[in-house]
């Protein structure tokens, strides 16, 4: 039998936020020292997480890992942050390139393994990698969105997680983050797979699939899964975390992720990004303010540089069975990969 979720939008409110956002809500130029500090921006060779990393460097962190699918992009990606940042002449040494590729599981848990046994701290990992894929592609058997933007942004997630609390530990002074780059457009969207028992199986019919749609699911599945974990570790760890765990709305930037597509499809996405988009660095301070915010943003969503809160209808009771059902059956498939990652982080 069907779940029942039915969920009322409000998309009058959402277009008039987004576009208060988009026009008057430009984020201060970041300030705040990340001095000492080891700091890992994924998806970070182009974009947003290549302007982040910039402001990181910057902002004197003492270590900077890119993670990215391509080596030899991220080491053009590290020369340009290098030459652009003048006060600092370490670059060769501070600032690594590691390889990740989120469409592949045995990559993300070697990536995961590295940072736990090669790094002597973690500050703030920024989960900033991410598709908007028109096309069907199917990988390790799930469609890729679903693969890239939720299964293993979390596997990877909580992989690291322990590593986050382990620095706090040995470093009191260290404030770790777990930073999820998500989106508005989490609020778009009905998820009608919601009401399919196995969620999962619903998002791997190909005949319901779209590439935008798909987009907005899975951003609306991160806010999901991210509220329920916070709430989870929270009934089982002191009120006060170890670890904040925040999501980032950065808003519609001139960035590259609306690279794929038919000519059509690249014609509009452009001309809707010339009138409405801010530019990549801007959308990019968000992602600084997420990795260095105080715990009053534990398990909340940042836009501008502050708090804001999620589609209304994910904190009424619906919300909640949501977030169970996405948490749940990601978790399943998470323990598949990665046998004991729950408990290895509380749960």
């Amino acid at each position: 039998m069907a779940d029942d979720f039915d969920i009322k939008l409000n998309l009058g409110l959402t277009l008039r936020t987004w576009l208060h956002s988009q026009f008057f809500g430009t984020p201060p130029y970041p300030t705040q020292s990340f001095a000492g500090q080891t700091i890992i921006v994924t998806g970070s060779n182009v974009g947003l997480g290549f302007e982040a990393a910039r402001h990181f460097y910057r902002l004197n962190c003492a270590k900077l890992i890119l993670a990215v699918r391509t080596v030899s992009k991220g080491q053009k990606a590290k020369e340009d942050i290098v030459r652009s940042v003048k006060h600092r002449s370490d670059g060769a040494e501070a600032i690594e390139i590691w390889p990740l590729d989120l469409s592949s599981t045995k990559s993300t848990l070697a990536f995961a393994e590295r940072v736990t046994s090669e790094l002597p701290r973690l500050d703030a990992i920024v989960e900033n990698a991410g598709i908007v894929n028109p096309d069907w592609v199917v990988d390790e058997g799930f469609e890729q969105t679903v693969q890239v933007n939720v299964i293993n942004t979390f596997l990877l997630a909580l992989a690291i997680l322990p590593k986050l609390t382990e620095s706090k530990q040995k470093y009191p002074e260290s404030s770790p983050h777990l930073e999820i780059v998500s989106s508005e457009a989490h609020r778009f969207e009905k998820f009608n797979e919601l009401k399919s028992p196995d969620l999962y199986a619903a998002l791997n019919n190909e005949k319901t699939f779209s590439g935008f749609g798909r987009y907005s699911v899975s951003k609306l599945m991160e806010v999901l899964f991210v509220r329920e974990l916070v709430s989870r570790l929270g009934a089982k760890q002191p009120s006060t975390s170890p670890v904040t765990v925040t999501m980032v709305n950065p808003g519609m930037c001139k960035s590259e992720i609306g690279r794929k597509g038919n000519p059509v499809i690249k014609v509009v996405f452009a001309l809707v990004q010339l009138i409405f988009a801010r530019t990549t660095e801007v959308g990019s301070r968000t992602l600084v303010y997420g990795a260095s915010a105080g715990p009053e943003s534990h398990g909340e969503m940042m836009s501008d540089g502050k708090n804001q809160e999620v589609e209304k209808w994910i904190y009424s009771e619906t919300g909640r069975r949501a977030q169970k059902k996405v948490f749940d059956q990601t978790m399943k498939i998470l323990e598949e990969r990665k046998p004991g990652i729950g408990a290895a982080v509380g749960l």
